[in-house]
């Protein structure tokens, strides 16, 4: 089975070139170049990206949390210089994270664009890593636990593929491209009550990177090879 890492806290997702340089027979005899038109008008369009879509849901994600420490201290304004005088740390900070994997999603394509729904009916991890100081300004290591249920995410974007006498490419419009991702129910386990607010912003923050990175780069990438395989050649950059 294929593995791939979305390392999220440092953005590792780049894509790998979002078009596919091919031969010459999908294109219409002597056109030497034509504008872009919706993957959804391309006979096979329908096809490639559900094939895509399958592929993708064969793939590892890694979530992980995003190296930066999250903070809620407390502070007086002393009466005398006025200057805020900081009474408290409680901050929350991890860097482990897990792995998990999501069904085959929901693709739909037509001549506006592509939409992808994927439900996440569950995803647990035990035995995370975290630093959190409470009180005094002091770190102490912990273990969490993480229950998330009912995360729902949506991606947009158009892909397009374009004609000419050299063969065809597939590119997609980043304008359009983005991730909406919701969770219906977190709980973190193991922190205090002061802390779990804390504990669920790194969570949002990191699951959020993780999926937007699965949807936007390792998805146009499984359509970038299929396009390969389905016009045959090889791989250039489209910008």
């Amino acid at each position: 089975m294929r593995r791939h890492i979305a390392r999220v806290a440092l953005i590792a997702l780049v894509p790998l070139p979002l078009s596919a340089q091919v031969q010459s027979g999908m294109a219409t005899a002597g056109t030497t170049g034509m504008a872009p038109i919706p993957l959804a008008s391309y006979p096979q369009g329908q096809a490639m990206m559900a094939k895509a879509a399958q592929n993708a849901a064969l793939l590892d994600i890694k979530f992980e949390f995003i190296n930066k420490s999250y903070e809620n201290d407390q502070y007086v304004k002393d009466p005398i210089t006025g200057t805020k005088v900081r009474t408290a740390c409680i901050r929350f900070k991890a860097s482990s994270g897990f792995r998990f994997k999501v069904d085959v999603p929901q693709v739909t394509l037509n001549a506006q664009g592509l939409t992808v729904e994927q439900n996440i009916s569950r995803l647990d991890a035990d035995g995370l890593t975290a630093k959190v100081q409470l009180g005094p300004c002091q770190e102490i290591s912990t273990g969490i636990g993480v229950r998330a249920k009912d995360v729902k995410v949506t991606y947009k974007a158009r892909p397009m593929i374009v004609l000419n006498a050299a063969g065809c490419s597939v590119a997609w419009n980043q304008d359009t491209d983005d991730t909406r991702v919701s969770i219906g129910d977190l709980n973190i386990l193991g922190v205090q009550n002061n802390i779990d607010n804390l504990a669920k912003d790194a969570v949002r923050e990191a699951l959020n990177l993780a999926l937007d990175g699965f949807f936007g780069a390792i998805m146009r990438n499984e359509l970038m090879k299929i396009s390969t395989v389905e016009c045959g050649g090889g791989a250039r950059t489209k910008k």
